[in-house]
């Protein structure tokens, strides 16, 4: 029995040291990513039949798990729950963030994102966040994903979760959400869960990117961003939609739908 459980554990070994490499690669990419992330990236990207706690286990032991941060949880209030969607291009998020230039200053990165399928649609860097900066990255999204036009291709049925803020809540924002046929909802005040979904993306962009090196221009910024954002969409699979990229979620979405409709 001991010589039986010694060749076992030798198999283990040879195949944890093969695979190790590589899970050092997916780390160094994204140090951020826990173990299930890593999982999920080797299971259904790189289709490697690995296991969950496999994974934990040799991330525990070469030091590779990330450090919980039980300061960076939010405190939660009794508020009213957010809306949810699994469809895509039935709810949208838009918020804000800003990251540090040297010798140019704060710039600001305005973002669309697609609660249903996760993808990005959306996104524009500036110098300054006035009302035509937040409706620009709308625009770039509307115009992206419905290229025949908005109404005509949601009637009406698409809603745009944001915060409270001056640009959202500003007469041209609303205005041109009204004509456009997009219904806004607001997150309610002190409720930080609110707009969760648009802010999660938001984190991970940051853990994966921006805290990652010092930007020296706007130029370098924006092209960086360009790539993570194309990345994000074709090859970051998330678990609340079955594994699958956000484009990959979104397409099998339409085949779906353009099934359903051959067959009536």
């Amino acid at each position: 029995m001991v010589l039986k459980h010694r060749k076992r554990s030798s198999r283990i070994d040879q195949a944890d040291a093969e695979l190790l490499p590589r899970i050092r690669e997916i780390k160094a990419a994204h140090p951020f990513w826990g173990y299930r992330r890593v999982w999920s990236y080797l299971r259904y990207r790189e289709q490697i039949i690995v296991g969950k706690n496999r994974v934990y286990r040799i991330l525990a032991e070469h030091d590779l798990l990330v450090t919980r941060q039980n300061k960076l949880k939010a405190c939660r209030t009794p508020e009213r729950s957010k809306p949810k969607t699994t469809l895509p291009n039935e709810l949208w998020g838009i918020d804000m963030t800003k990251v540090f230039v040297q010798s140019w200053g704060w710039v600001y990165l305005h973002l669309v994102k697609d609660w249903g399928s996760k993808k990005i649609v959306g996104w524009q860097l500036s110098a300054r966040s006035k009302t035509e900066d937040w409706l620009e990255a709308l625009q770039l999204a509307l115009n992206a994903q419905f290229p025949d036009g908005v109404r005509e291709a949601t009637d009406g049925q698409l809603k745009l979760v944001s915060d409270n803020g001056c640009q959202p809540t500003s007469t041209r924002f609303m205005a041109a959400c009204s004509v456009l046929e997009v219904k806004q909802i607001f997150t309610s005040f002190n409720n930080p869960k609110g707009n969760a979904d648009t802010e999660r993306v938001f984190r991970t962009m940051k853990e994966d990117l921006i805290w990652l090196q010092e930007w020296t221009s706007f130029q370098q910024l924006d092209n960086a961003l360009k790539r993570w954002v194309e990345d994000y969409n074709t090859d970051f699979p998330h678990s609340s939609i079955e594994h699958l990229t956000p484009c990959q979620y979104e397409q099998s979405y339409i085949n779906n739908k353009s099934n359903k409709h051959s067959l009536i």
